[in-house]
């Protein structure tokens, strides 16, 4: 028996002892994960160091540097013997004669920080770096002569070329090759614009320009180059495909919002308040973001589909006023509400070298390769007035005229929507409604009357009082003779069975007789 005892305690305690390693074994499988997760977060962390977010030429951003200085890519760099400029593709560079490989321009801001690629605008003009630029004027600004949204468009789609024009270089050619591309589309479309070409299929015409050999027209392509560019079979259609996308490009720069038609909203009433049906804010924008409305009486108060206070709505959403009756002064309501929506915005700016004017330049504008995510706010107003009058609903006995409780009435406007329903105690109700046709509906009948009729229409007038009366006929309290003829039934029943008995009973003697 010992022995027995012995084996089970010594079969409990290697059954512990395994848990324990399980448990053991456990925590140093998490210790390890643990280890390893913090090693990959360190990596990702040293390798963000590294990782320059303004490379992304389609890069959004909130505000753009007030000013930069210009950086022009050297032939050579005496500073670094090993200086190597990026090469140009040698498929691209045969399709394009008489243009020189391109020098990367970019700018450095007040913090030493590096922007990115800067496009040429006016490749006539001068083009050098250490000069400081400062923003100027949007590329849709109203005191623009010429503008020119396109280059809206070509930035924010230009960031990167599609895989089939960039999985045939390798990966330091590709990013020379995106900003050259995308820099033949912003001089073509600019061509566009001024008129020296009709489209990305019209290489136009060559304008005489008097100024330096390398490029002796105004118009910043030739016609030779944009027949370069028609002609070839791999760069050209994308090229041609984005300036026809830009020239057709209409920048949202001047966001809406529609007006609110008032015939539209209906209301509904309390006996504290008028309500007002949802109200919806719409804009001719696709970058409409969201609207604040504010009453310009603290009474009034703003709510959302929910029945929430609420002020601020998302593009979405719709809200609803409601008016204490406290505010219907001489029979009318003034409603003054301020609707402001807020706008996302993408916009360029052109930058000029200091000291230069748009109307005398020496050096060419430069577009910085950066799209700004400005906010536009743009308000209306709703603004109105809303008539008013009272209606007096009685709910009679049609024989003593007395209030009758306990009718439900419905009351519903001309688009049959309810603006108020409620249980009859016997007292007339007296409502401030908003001028207009309406019908009172009998939903219940009280208990022990008719209705002589279940609907009356009637009219709200600005400033009159209108009396509504809905009859109801007593039901007549007739004797219930149904419960008498049923007795009388069952007496007559018995009678002819009893008499039946009684036929019987007297037949009986006759027949014994007889036998």
């Amino acid at each position: 028996m010992g022995a027995r005892l012995s084996t089970k305690r010594q079969i409990k305690k290697d059954d512990r002892k395994k848990k324990l390693d399980k448990f053991d074994k456990a925590m140093d499988d998490i210790k390890k994960i643990g280890i390893l997760s913090c090693c990959l977060v360190g990596i990702m962390l040293v390798v963000s160091l590294f990782i320059d977010p303004n490379e992304s030429y389609a890069a959004v951003v909130e505000e753009l540097p007030a000013s930069f200085k210009s950086v022009m890519d050297p032939i050579t760099n005496p500073d670094d013997p090993n200086y190597e400029r990026p090469p140009m593709p040698a498929d691209y560079a045969q399709f394009i004669t008489g243009v020189s490989t391109p020098r990367a321009f970019y700018g450095i801001d007040s913090s030493g920080s590096r922007l990115s690629n800067i496009y040429c605008m006016d490749r006539m003009l001068l083009m050098e770096g250490g000069v400081t630029y400062n923003k100027d004027k949007s590329v849709v600004d109203e005191s623009l002569t010429t503008k020119y949204p396109g280059l809206i468009y070509i930035i924010e789609h230009g960031d990167t070329l599609p895989t089939e024009l960039l999985n045939t270089v390798s990966s330091s050619e590709q990013p020379v090759l995106t900003y050259y591309v995308n820099q033949l589309a912003v001089w073509w479309y600019i061509d566009i614009v001024n008129g020296y070409s009709s489209g990305a299929n019209d290489p136009g015409k060559d304008v005489d320009y008097d100024g330096p050999a390398a490029h002796p027209y105004l118009n910043n392509l030739s016609v030779e180059e944009k027949n370069a560019i028609i002609n070839d079979t791999k760069y050209g259609p994308y090229i041609r495909e984005l300036i026809t996308a830009a020239v057709n490009y209409q920048a949202d720069t001047n966001p809406s919002l529609n007006t609110i038609n008032t015939s539209d909203i209906t209301f509904t009433t309390t006996d504290q308040y008028i309500e007002t049906s949802l109200i919806s804010v719409s804009s001719n924008s696709s970058n409409f973001i969201n609207y604040t409305v504010n009453t310009n009486n603290n009474n009034i108060k703003v709510y959302n589909e929910a029945g929430i206070e609420q002020t601020t709505f998302n593009a979405n959403e719709r809200f609803k006023l409601r008016i204490p009756l406290s505010e219907v002064v001489d029979f009318k309501v003034s409603l003054n509400v301020s609707i402001v929506g807020s706008f996302s915005v993408h916009d360029a700016y052109f930058y000029v070298a200091e000291g230069e004017t748009t109307s005398s330049l020496k050096h060419q504008r430069a577009l910085l390769g950066l799209i700004v995510n400005d906010t536009k706010s743009v308000g209306t107003h709703l603004e109105y007035e809303i008539p008013t009058g009272k209606v007096v609903i009685s709910k009679q006995d049609s024989v003593t005229g007395a209030g009758i409780k306990g009718a439900v009435l419905s009351i519903t406007d001309k688009t049959g929507k309810e603006v108020y329903r409620y249980e009859t105690t016997g007292e007339d109700v007296d409502l401030t409604l908003p001028v207009g046709s309406y019908v009172v509906t009998e939903t219940v009948i009280p208990e022990g009357y008719q209705a002589e009729v279940t609907t009356v229409n009637f009219d709200v007038v600005s400033g009159g009082t209108t009396p509504v009366v809905l009859l109801n006929t007593p039901e007549i309290d007739v004797p219930n003779t149904g419960l008498d003829a049923g007795i009388i039934y069952g007496i007559g029943t018995l009678i002819v069975i009893a008499g039946i008995v009684l036929i019987v009973v007297a037949l009986k003697p006759k027949n014994a007789k007889g036998k």
